[in-house]
């Protein structure tokens, strides 16, 4: 009868890299069987108020820069930076005694003209037209005359000298009118009046110059508006396209800014606005859509806006930045995700919905409010919506952190 071997003892050194693989794998087993937290929310009828944020700066009234036209030297500056002004009032004033004298002598030169022009259309005129109607008055006689003669010489009636001496005063006569016929057209059109009436234009246009010169001697308010910088100083010389004064008109401020071309459904004239300046975030000033762009910036893909203040803040100014809230739609008990919870795969979009144990894909539609909320339509009130990747395992999702409408968790 044989005796049994004896077994031989596992060897220690093995233990341990055994044990390890053992625990190895009980975590991988025990991770693959872990579900994963995600984000959840509540679906539940909400009021959505849909605004559309974005950066804005102030863009009209733009500041208008008033130059000199004319050279000279600057005689008085009686408004200052920040001062409010009227239309016409006088901001700069060079000095205007060259000016105002050339415009003194050129009216006197008018006046002068204009009193020969209308001696002459007055007086002259009608006198060389009185002569002529004279002239013509002997010169008819003076053919009848001659008419007559002719007919008693042929009877016997006279002698042939007295002919001769009727013919010479018909000739006479008519030498005359027609001397006379003549001076008068001359003056008329292109002598004596034409010329006086000539020199009238010239004057009214040197008048026109030299009234032109005085009025660029000063520099007025185009509008009701504040200085917002005052360039030059009493008694500095300067030149034509010199620098003067900068002013702002007194109009509602409107600001720039440009939205996302997805915004477009919802954009339209008069949305109320809340904006807020950059160096003033605590004014929050109203104000109102009033400009929707008329096409899309094909670079930027975005369309341009323009908000008009309700309220003039004392410390806005041209060209600052600030951002603009516009209430574009509102939508009241509406059954709102926010936008990540809308998921879409194969078989169209759907929503990750907690079942009270699993994870399931419910079919859904969403309509698109902007970039950060969905109408959902087919999930019913009170469904908790998790937001798990769309090809994500339905076994391994359970909630985690709840997400609120008011954006809090």
């Amino acid at each position: 009868m044989s005796t049994p071997k004896p077994s031989r003892p596992f060897p220690k050194r093995l233990v341990l890299p055994v044990l390890a693989v053992l625990a190895l794998a009980a975590v991988l087993v025990l991770a693959g069987l872990r579900k994963a937290p995600v984000d959840f929310y509540v679906l539940a009828p909400i009021d959505l108020e849909y605004t559309i944020l974005a950066n804005c700066t102030v863009d009209y009234p733009k500041p208008l820069e008033l130059a000199f036209l004319r050279e000279g030297v600057v005689l008085a500056v009686p408004v200052k930076d920040g001062q409010a002004v009227t239309k016409g009032l006088t901001l700069v004033r060079l000095d205007d005694f060259d000016a105002e004298r050339n415009l003194a002598i050129s009216s006197d030169n008018l006046r002068s003209a204009e009193l020969k022009l209308k001696n002459a259309r007055e007086e002259i005129y009608p006198n060389l037209q009185e002569k002529l109607r004279e002239y013509e008055v002997n010169l008819g006689q003076a053919e009848r005359m001659r008419d007559r003669y002719t007919e008693l010489l042929a009877a016997g009636g006279i002698s042939r000298s007295e002919l001769e001496k009727a013919e010479k005063e018909y000739q006479r006569a008519l030498s005359q009118y027609n001397q006379q016929k003549l001076e008068l057209e001359s003056f008329s059109r292109s002598g004596r009046l034409a010329d006086l009436e000539f020199q009238v234009s010239i004057g009214r246009s040197q008048v026109d110059l030299a009234r032109r010169a005085v009025e660029n001697t000063r520099i007025a308010a185009p509008f009701d508006g504040t200085v917002l910088k005052v360039d030059v100083q009493p008694g500095q010389k300067v030149v034509p396209a010199t620098r003067a004064v900068t002013v702002v008109e007194k109009a509602d401020w409107q600001l720039v800014l440009n939205a996302d071309q997805r915004e477009l459904p919802f954009l339209k004239l008069g949305l109320a606005a809340v904006v807020t300046m950059d160096a003033f975030p605590d004014e929050r000033i109203e104000g109102e859509v009033t400009y929707v762009c008329a096409e899309v910036d094909k670079e930027k893909n975005t369309c341009e806006l323009r908000v008009g203040l309700k309220e003039d803040k004392p410390f806005i100014r041209p060209g600052m930045a600030g951002r603009a809230e516009i209430l574009a739609s509102r939508y009241e008990k509406a059954l709102a995700l926010p936008s990540r919870f809308a998921k879409k795969g194969p078989g169209g979009a759907f929503a990750w919905v907690w079942d009270g144990r699993r994870a399931v894909q419910a079919p859904a539609s969403f309509k698109a409010v902007g970039e950060r909320w969905v109408l959902a339509e087919g999930l019913a009130p009170g469904s908790i919506v998790l937001d798990g990747d769309p090809g994500a395992s339905a076994g391994k999702l359970k909630p985690g952190r709840e997400v609120r409408a008011d954006g809090g968790r």
